[in-house]
C-alpha cells in the first residue's frame, strides 16, 4: 500500500517535471478529490494508506493535469465569490481577479433592494451576472455570448444556483440580438482583451485548453472594446454605469476609447495584486 505522504511527494515531483508551478498544492487537491482527507491530514495523518481503487482514480486525474488541463476543468467546477460554477473547455475559468468587478459594482449601488436590470456581455460561465444576482435579490439580468456551448454552461449554473428565474441567456455577437427596447442599469463585461503578440507568454493551461475566442482581441487586445463602445449607449438607462475588466496595461488605452465616444466619468480600480483590473464608466 502507498501512504498519503508518499503519494503526495510522488505526485508533486511528477507535476513539477511537467512545468506546473503549483505542483504541491495541485497534488494535495488531486488526492483530496478522491480520498476524504483534509489539510490537517497531510500533516498529521501522513501514514494513511491509499487503496488501489483510490490510486487508480487519482492516477486518471494526474494524467490530465500532466497534460496541463486546468484544475477547474479536471474537477468541472471553480469557486467564484464563494459560489461554485460549472466550467468546461468552452468557457473561461472564473479568475479571482475578476471578483474586483463584483466589488466595484456592489459598492456603486446604494440600495441593494432596488430592482435593477443587468447586462453581462460575453457571459461565458455566467459568473459575473449570476454573482451580481445572488447579491442583488430583486434584480434581473441578461447574459449574452456568441458561443452556444458557453450559454449552455451559464444556463446550468443559473439552475444550480437557483437563479434561473431571474437570469436569461441569449446567443448574440455583443448587442446584435438584443431588442432596441432593452435598457439596463448595469452593464458588466470581461471581454477578450489579450493581444495576439502575447500568445507566447501564456501558460499551456490557457493557450491549449481555454477558448481562444474568449481570450484574444486583435493585435493589441483592444478590438472588442471598440465594438462594445460603438453600441453600448443605446442600451443604457439614464443612470446606468458600465464595468469592464481590462488587462493590467490597458487602462489608458481603454479609457481613451470610451472618452472619444463621449463618456466623461471613468475610474480605474485595482485587483488584490495592485494591478489595474477594471474601469467604472458613466456618461
Amino acid at each position: 500500500m502507498v501512504t498519503l505522504n508518499a503519494l503526495r511527494k510522488e505526485l508533486e515531483v511528477r507535476l513539477r517535471k511537467n512545468g506546473i508551478e503549483e505542483a504541491e498544492l495541485d497534488a494535495r487537491l488531486l488526492i483530496s478529490h478522491v480520498v476524504p482527507v483534509t489539510e490537517i491530514d497531510f500533516a498529521l495523518n501522513r501514514a494513511l494508506e491509499i487503496t488501489s481503487e483510490q490510486l487508480k482514480a487519482i492516477e486518471a486525474l494526474v494524467l490530465k493535469r500532466e497534460k496541463r488541463i486546468p484544475m477547474s476543468q479536471i474537477f468541472g467546477e471553480k469557486e467564484f465569490w464563494s459560489l461554485n460554477f460549472k466550467v468546461t473547455k468552452d468557457t473561461l475559468s472564473p479568475r479571482p481577479d475578476s471578483e474586483t468587478l463584483i466589488e466595484v459594482a456592489i459598492k456603486e449601488i446604494e440600495d441593494k433592494e432596488t430592482p435593477l436590470s443587468i447586462l453581462d456581455l460575453g457571459t461565458g460561465s455566467g459568473c459575473l451576472l449570476l454573482t451580481l444576482l445572488s447579491e442583488l435579490k430583486k434584480s434581473t439580468g441578461f447574459g449574452v455570448d456568441i458561443s452556444a456551448k458557453a450559454l449552455e454552461v451559464a444556463s446550468t449554473n443559473a439552475i444550480n444556483l437557483n437563479l434561473d428565474n431571474r437570469a436569461k441567456f441569449i446567443k448574440s455577437n455583443w448587442f446584435e440580438n438584443l431588442s432596441e427596447n432593452d435598457q439596463f442599469d448595469i452593464i458588466i463585461s470581461n471581454p477578450p482583451y489579450i493581444g495576439s503578440a502575447e500568445k507566447p507568454d501564456l501558460s499551456p493551461e490557457t493557450i491549449e485548453h481555454e477558448p481562444h475566442r474568449a481570450l484574444f482581441s486583435g493585435e493589441k487586445g483592444l478590438d472588442d472594446y471598440k465594438k462594445i463602445v460603438a453600441g453600448i449607449s443605446y442600451f443604457m438607462n439614464e443612470d446606468a454605469f458600465i464595468i469592464l475588466e481590462i488587462g493590467y496595461k490597458q487602462a489608458a488605452s481603454v479609457r481613451d476609447i470610451f472618452s472619444e465616444a463621449g463618456f466623461k466619468k471613468i475610474h480605474t480600480f485595482h485587483d488584490l495584486g495592485g494591478r489595474d483590473r477594471c474601469l467604472l464608466i458613466r456618461p
